[in-house]
């Protein structure tokens, strides 16, 4: 295996250990916090305030552990990021895939953002730097679906029902906003991107050549 496939292997083979991090993070809130209703970002907030008129709010965000949470931002999207541009050679030829690993070169950046710019310190920004994440990943997977139609029909069609899946999470928390279910949609429309890079790094590695056992001179 060369090493930058190696590497790009190892970058999505990780990714997991982002929702390690998220849930050590909620696991140290002092206020309120559940996986269903609140959102990723309330982790990373660095000091202890309140947010927002109704619908969104007033509601209350305290984070010890906000700078693990922001690191894991950065962290991840380093890697989704690097680990896409590494694998490209090893995925289906032409623009829809090529489109895809933009797109999530671009969920990779707005991880970044994230972590880089918490919502209590510019919530304007914030949402700014990591609004395009909910639109560019479920659509990194569609196109990836549809690319691996015509070479693993099965794993293509499966990568295409969860990217519509992460896309209607997306839809579902852009127009509903602070109800229920608010965290739940947002991780819906997030997370399958992680989660599929580390199933694309898995099937890079069993698709490619075993190296033929050496035979012994008598």
């Amino acid at each position: 295996m060369r090493k930058p496939v190696f590497w790009g292997v190892v970058f999505w083979l990780v990714q997991p250990l982002y929702f390690v991090t998220e849930v050590i993070t909620a696991g140290r809130v002092t206020v309120p916090y559940s996986f269903l209703g609140n959102t990723i970002s309330e982790l990373g907030a660095v000091t202890c305030t309140t947010f927002g008129e109704p619908p969104l709010g007033p509601y209350t965000v305290c984070s010890p552990w906000h700078a693990f949470m922001n690191t894991s931002f950065v962290v991840s999207g380093v890697l989704l990021a690097a680990g896409a541009v590494l694998l490209r050679g090893q995925l289906p030829s032409g623009r829809m895939t090529t489109t895809a690993v933009v797109l999530y070169v671009i969920g990779g950046l707005t991880s970044i953002g994230t972590g880089l710019v918490p919502m209590d310190k510019n919530l304007a920004l914030h949402s700014l730097v990591s609004g395009p994440g909910f639109l560019v990943q479920p659509l990194a997977l569609i196109l990836l679906g549809l690319a691996f139609r015509s070479t693993r029909p099965t794993f293509g069609w499966v990568t295409l029902a969860v990217g519509v899946a992460s896309l209607a999470g997306a839809v579902a928390f852009s127009i509903h906003p602070g109800g229920a279910g608010h965290g739940f949609f947002e991780r819906l429309s997030l997370w399958p991107a992680n989660i599929w890079a580390t199933a694309l790094a898995v099937l890079v590695v069993s698709a490619m050549p075993r190296p033929a056992p050496r035979v012994r001179s008598q």
